[in-house]
């Protein structure tokens, strides 16, 4: 059995301009199409779809405007130690 580990999801999309998504998860899965599944699960096909991936706590614009820096560093300081889940969105409609 693979090992457990913490991956980064997000994405940031917008359709027709006028709204706009940006969510991300972190959560541990033994590979990419794990973690994949549990943000289908958590987010939506849709959302899911948009994600970018990365092995890791990845810390980009997205995942810095939705998680607070002591969110982060609590994360990554224990994410050898225990099971972690986390999952935000934040939706803009400008029409």
């Amino acid at each position: 059995m693979d090992e457990m580990k913490i991956w980064t999801g997000w994405a940031d999309i917008s359709a027709t301009g006028e709204g706009r998504t940006i969510c991300s998860m972190i959560a541990m899965a033994q590979s990419e199409a794990d973690f994949r599944a549990r943000v289908r699960e958590a987010l939506g096909e849709y959302l899911e779809k948009g994600f970018d991936v990365g092995q890791g706590l990845v810390r980009n614009g997205v995942t810095e405007a939705l998680w607070a820096p002591t969110a982060l560093a609590h994360i990554e300081a224990n994410q050898s130690t225990g099971n972690i889940s986390a999952c935000a969105s934040l939706h803009f409609n400008f029409s």
